[in-house]
């Protein structure tokens, strides 16, 4: 008895831990990689796309592959009547990039400004921005953040870069994928998740691969991105 009722202590005390330390925030918005952004099979999970997403693919893995031409684009957005603060969270590899700074990108934006984080192989660049030098031809956690006229962006969970809103967007919400006519870019994108509530660091909202398991029935939780693809 005196076992059981230990046990049953020690559990409760773990549950009390873990409600104590879990993020107050969560992501308001899951794109996983496993359709066409604008497949209307997503309902009202659906992207608008500007250019055309006949240079989209979905892979075996379950990511986006996006290989776009000079003569075409295929960016994605979601509008959003609130933009002033926000989080936007990616996990993508660049291969190739030739063109305007924002031919690959993803980010906030709205009548105020831009916050776009800038992809290339090898770094990422607040747009109008410092860069950081990163190897993107591996798949890195990308993580923007807005707040008000500020930008923060991290990789892998460590804050890299600061920035400024550049100039005005006639658009308001979230942007990601292929950005310019003019360039040319391969780039893939495991997941992009984002919320509005603030502009969170990884400590205060942890990154979404962190927070997604899948669980086998007999065995332990696995790494829900490491089925997908791998780092």
């Amino acid at each position: 008895m005196k076992k059981t009722l230990v046990s049953v202590s020690l559990t409760l005390l773990m549950v009390l831990i873990w409600i104590h330390e879990a993020p107050a925030q969560s992501w308001d918005f899951i794109y996983e990689g496993n359709e066409i952004p604008d497949d209307p099979a997503l309902g009202d999970d659906v992207w608008n796309v500007k250019g055309t997403s006949d240079i989209c693919e979905i892979t075996a893995d379950g990511e986006l592959h996006i290989d776009d031409p000079s003569d075409k684009t295929c960016h994605l957005l979601r509008d959003a009547e609130e933009a002033g603060k926000g989080t936007v969270e990616a996990r993508v590899k660049v291969l190739s990039q030739s063109g305007a700074d924002y031919t690959i990108l993803m980010g906030i934006e709205d009548s105020v400004g831009y916050a776009w984080l800038d992809l290339f192989p090898d770094r990422v660049r607040i747009d109008g921005g410092d860069s950081h030098d990163v190897d993107m031809t591996e798949y890195h956690i990308l993580r923007i953040t807005r707040d008000e006229d500020e930008i923060t962006a991290y990789v892998d969970d460590e804050e890299v870069l600061k920035g400024v809103l550049t100039a005005a967007s006639d658009r308001q919400g979230i942007i990601f994928g292929s950005g310019s006519t003019g360039g040319t870019g391969e780039h893939y994108w495991d997941y992009v998740v984002y919320t509005l509530a603030g502009a969170f660091s990884p400590e205060e909202l942890p990154n979404y691969l962190s927070t997604m398991a899948v669980e086998s029935k007999g065995k332990a939780a696995t790494c829900w991105g490491m089925i997908k693809s791998e780092y």
